[in-house]
This record gives structure tokens, sequence and C-alpha cells, in this order.
């Protein structure tokens, strides 16, 4: 744990009990910086939910007479640190962002990545004073409500329908083959899978959308609801039936369906490796935020990775 602190803050594992007062320490943080925040209580709860995620281990949180201040979490080979504004330039990023270089390495990562939020230029600078390159940058566009959905007509034999549980396992597969293609992404177990998306704290699995060619799947949007928007977690199609619009159709059924279900706004996430922001643009989405994610190497024998 944390040793290099001022002396009037505490540094300990995160609990369960946590999840609130971290997911609200990470909107004050996004609202600081982007003046809106997009991360929600579901997300952290998904995180933590899963078997490759030990508090015990994985995590930090940084206090100050009793109410967390900052804290760090570890999840594969990436490190999220998360500081208070009122609580910046005291160290506690430099301190935080070695304990989950110290704890990826002992857990045998070659590398270390770190989420950066494109506002926060010192964090930027800190993780280049560390060695850290750009890997590449994720966006958050949204789509407001009244703006007009842009349907496709997709070929014979396919069609767009409401996801089912049965559907799980070929959904799971077409969204795995589509992701890992990413450098830098790892495959998830469908188990991981269903955490995230069909037990996920208050989420519906009647808002996702399938699109099968005669009965087979061969893409999915997986949606869920947070405050008034409708976020679109996953698109993905199979590669065989990439260059139909079957992704287009998908994101406008998606789109529709929350209308219909009095969710006006929509949005979702992508990075820099899919290639696919343009295309967003020109189906009227916006850009709403950015993030960069930053990479360097690790050594077990480096100081920093094990001291």
């Amino acid at each position: 744990m944390l040793t290099d602190l001022p002396a009037d803050l505490t540094a300990r594992p995160l609990t369960p009990d946590d999840i609130d007062a971290v997911v609200e320490l990470m909107r004050r943080n996004e609202e600081s910086l982007f003046g809106e925040s997009f991360i929600d209580r579901a997300d952290v709860s998904a995180e933590w939910a899963l078997p490759t995620t030990d508090l015990v281990t994985g995590s930090c949180g940084v206090a100050a007479d009793g109410v967390l201040v900052a804290c760090a979490e570890i999840s594969r080979n990436r490190g999220y640190v998360t500081v208070d504004r009122a609580h910046t330039g005291r160290g506690l990023g430099t301190a935080l962002t070695r304990w989950t270089e110290r704890a990826l390495a002992t857990r045998g990562n070659a590398t270390a990545q770190q989420v950066v939020l494109e506002p926060d230029t010192a964090a930027a600078r800190l993780l280049e004073e560390r060695g850290y390159a750009l890997s590449w940058t994720s966006w958050v566009l949204r789509m407001d409500d009244g703006h007009a959905i842009a349907h496709r007509a997709l070929p014979d034999g396919v069609q767009v329908r409401t996801f089912e549980l049965a559907d799980a396992e070929a959904v799971h597969a077409v969204v795995e083959d589509a992701f890992s293609a990413w450098i830098g992404r790892e495959r998830t177990t469908l188990d991981e899978w269903s955490i995230e998306n069909l037990d996920r704290e208050g989420g519906d699995p009647s808002h996702h959308r399938v699109a099968t060619n005669d009965g087979e799947v061969v893409g999915a949007s997986i949606v869920h609801d947070s405050d008034d928007t409708a976020w679109v977690y996953q698109l993905a199609v199979r590669g065989d039936h990439r260059g139909m619009g079957i992704g287009q159709e998908l994101m406008a059924a998606s789109f529709e369906a929350a209308r219909a279900r009095g969710v006006a706004r929509a949005a979702l996430g992508t990075d820099s490796r899919t290639g696919a922001l343009g295309l967003y643009e020109r189906l009227g989405m916006r850009v709403q935020a950015t993030m960069h994610v930053w990479e360097r190497p690790l050594s077990p024998s480096e100081p920093d990775a094990t001291s």
C-alpha cells in the first residue's frame, strides 16, 4: 500500500462499501474536466463483479478525515487513477500511478496502460515523464433527442430484432471476434461478458438488439440506459457481413427503441483503433468527451515497478 503520502492522508484497499464514494469521486472529476459526467454506479458495480477484479490487491483508496479523495484500480493491464481536483498538486497522482505499476508488475503484466481525460494535461505530462507513450484515443459521442434517426435497408434474409437470452453465446462470439482484432484488447469469457451485459445493475437485456441472417446471429447492439441516455455499450458485426449497413441499422433500431421507452438521448464510445469516428459523426453524433490511453513497458526488475 502507499507509504509516500502527506501526513493528513491515509490509504487502504477499497471495499464494496466504497462504491458510492468511488462513483461520486469519478463523476466529480469528469464534471470538473468535461462539464458533465458519463460514468455511473452500474459501470463500477459491473467491473467490481468480474472474477478478474480483486479489490484487496487491485485497488487503493486515499482518504482525508475519512473522506475518499483519490483512488486507483487495476483491471487486466490497465490502471485507473482518480484524484479529487481539490487535492491535486500533492503528489497523489504520482504515488497512485506508481502503485498501479507495482500492482501490474506483481501480476506479471508486461505493460501498463493508464487512461487520461484529455483536459487533464498535468496527468498527461506525468505519464510522459514516466516513459509512457500515447497508444490510442477514445471518444464519447452523443445524438441529441429529436435528431432524425437514419435507417438502412438490409439485404434479403437479414433482420434486426430484440435480443433473447438464448442469443447470449452467439452474440458474445460476434462481439469478441470483432473487438479482439483491436491492438491491446484481451478477449473476455462468456461469464465475464454476461456479468457486464446481462446481469448489470439496473440493466435490461431486452434493450439489446441483434441482427440475424436466415436466423443466424451476425451482429449485435448492446444497450444500457443511464439517467436520460441510452448507451450503445458494444456494437459489432461479424466480419463476413460488414459493409452491408447492418451496424447502422442496429444503431437506428436501438435508438428508436430507446425513444419509445422514454429515453430521449443516445450515446456511445469508440476509439481510434476502430476507424468508426467519421461514420458516427455522419450519422449525426457529436463528440462530447475525449480520453487518451497511454502505455509503457514494465519490467519486474525496474525500481518503480517493484518498490
